[in-house]
C-alpha cells in the first residue's frame, strides 16, 4: 500500500493531487496522511487528518511545537498500519518522520522523498541552531530515502549530498485530460482598458505580493488574486474589497485558479533573491502559464527567469513596485498577445509529461508493476 504524506489539506496542493489522481485511475491501494491546519477543507476519501490546529506561516516556539505534533502524528499513524509500506513523503516535514519510522520499524518499507523545497535554504535569516537542526533532518531523510524526486534538474545543485543514481525529475506541470474548464467568464473581467495581472497561490513573504497589491490599489493595472496564507495579506485584500481594480477570490480549488489565470492577461510569479531557495524556484506558474496561454512576470536572476527569457514568453524584472509599474507602462497588447501564443505553443511539448512520468519512472521506482 502507498502512503502519501503532505503537511497541508491536499485539496489545494496541485502536485500532491497528481499522484492521488494517478492512484485512483489505476486502482492502486493508497492512504493519505494530511494536515488541514485550519479545519476548513472538505474531507477527502482514504485520508487521515492530523487533528492539531495551526496557523500558516507562523514562527517561533508555536511553529516548533506544531511541527513536532505533526511529525509525532505521522509516526503514530505509520505504526498503526500492519504491512510493509511504500511511503511517498512530500517535502521534509513528511520525509524526516518517515525516515525515522523506516529506521525503527522491523517491516520492509520503501520511502520516496519528494523534495518540494530544500528547506534549510529558506532559513538564511534564522539562528544557527535552527538551521543545523533542519540540515540534520535533511541528511537523515536523504540517507534513508530509496528514491528522491526533484522539481527541476538545476535543483540537484541545492542538495549537498551524493544522490546520483537514485533521483529523478518531475516538474510542476499541470496534468489534465482536457481543458474544458478553461472558458471566458465575465466575473473575472474589468470594465477598463488596463492589463489584468493574476496571482493564485500561497500568501507569504518573499513573493513580492505587497508590491503587487499596492500597484493594483493605485490603479496601475487590474488584479485578480486568489489564495491563502499570511494574515497580513488576507486582511489587506479584505480592506480593498471595494477597490475597482482588485478582485480577491479567497482560497480556490486548482481548476478554478487556472480559470482565473485564463481570464487574465499576465501571470505574476515573483520571488525574493535574498532567499537562497528562491534562486532555484520551480514555480507551478511557469508551466501553468503555458497551459492557460498567458505570458509570465518573474524575477531577474533566478533559474525561472533564464527559462522565461530563453523561451520568450514573459518578462523579468527586479523586485520593486517601480520596476513592475515601469514594465506595465511600456507593454502593448500586440506584444502580450504574441507571448500568449508563444506560451500556448510551448505547452504542446509538456502536455503529456506528467502522465508519461507516472506511468513509467514513478511506477518503476514505487515498484507498482
Amino acid at each position: 500500500m502507498i502512503v502519501l504524506i503532505r503537511c497541508n489539506d491536499i485539496i489545494s496542493d496541485s502536485r500532491a493531487k497528481k499522484y492521488v489522481d494517478f492512484y485512483r485511475r489505476n486502482k492502486i491501494e493508497y492512504k493519505i496522511i494530511a494536515w488541514d491546519r485550519l479545519g476548513n477543507s472538505h474531507q477527502l476519501p482514504n485520508t487521515i487528518y492530523c487533528p492539531a490546529k495551526s496557523k500558516y506561516n507562523q514562527g517561533g516556539m508555536a511553529a516548533i511545537i506544531d511541527r513536532l505534533k505533526w511529525m509525532w502524528f505521522i509516526l503514530k499513524t505509520l505504526f498503526s498500519f500492519h504491512d510493509g509500506l511504500k511511503i511517498h513523503a512530500c517535502d521534509l516535514d513528511a520525509a524526516f518522520p518517515s525516515a525515522i519510522y523506516k529506521m525503527l520499524s522491523r517491516r520492509k518499507n520503501y520511502m520516496l522523498f519528494d523534495v518540494f523545497d530544500w528547506i534549510s535554504d529558506t532559513l538564511y535569516n534564522q539562528g544557527r541552531i535552527v538551521a543545523t537542526a533542519f540540515k540534520f533532518m535533511e541528511w537523515v531523510s536523504v540517507k534513508n530515502a530509496d528514491h528522491i524526486i526533484i522539481c527541476e534538474p538545476e535543483r540537484i545543485k541545492q542538495i549537498p549530498y551524493n544522490i546520483e543514481g537514485k533521483y529523478s525529475v518531475l516538474q510542476n506541470i499541470p496534468s489534465f485530460k482536457c481543458s474544458d474548464f478553461l472558458y471566458k467568464d465575465k466575473k473575472y473581467h474589468f470594465d477598463n482598458n488596463l492589463f489584468t495581472l493574476v496571482y493564485v497561490g500561497g500568501f507569504s513573504e518573499g513573493r513580492c505580493l505587497a508590491e503587487l497589491i499596492d500597484g493594483g490599489a493605485k490603479g496601475y493595472y487590474n488584479l485578480n488574486i486568489a489564495g491563502y496564507g499570511a494574515k497580513e495579506f488576507v486582511s489587506k485584500l479584505e480592506l480593498l474589497k471595494d477597490c475597482p481594480n482588485i478582485r480577491y477570490y479567497g482560497k480556490v480549488d486548482y481548476t478554478d485558479g487556472l480559470r482565473i489565470m485564463y481570464n487574465s492577461d499576465i501571470v505574476y510569479a515573483m520571488y525574493a533573491k535574498e532567499n537562497p531557495n528562491h534562486l532555484f524556484a520551480a514555480p507551478n506558474k511557469y508551466y501553468e502559464s503555458m497551459f492557460v496561454g498567458k505570458p509570465i512576470i518573474t524575477t531577474k536572476g533566478i533559474i525561472t527567469a533564464d527559462k522565461v527569457m530563453k523561451n520568450n514568453f514573459g518578462y523579468c524584472i527586479d523586485e520593486s513596485l517601480d520596476d513592475l509599474i515601469f514594465l506595465i507602462s511600456r507593454l502593448n497588447k500586440e506584444d502580450v498577445q504574441q507571448k500568449s501564443e508563444r506560451a500556448s505553443n510551448l505547452w504542446k511539448q509538456y502536455k503529456n509529461a506528467i502522465e508519461n512520468y507516472l506511468a513509467n519512472e514513478y511506477t518503476e521506482y514505487m515498484q507498482l508493476r
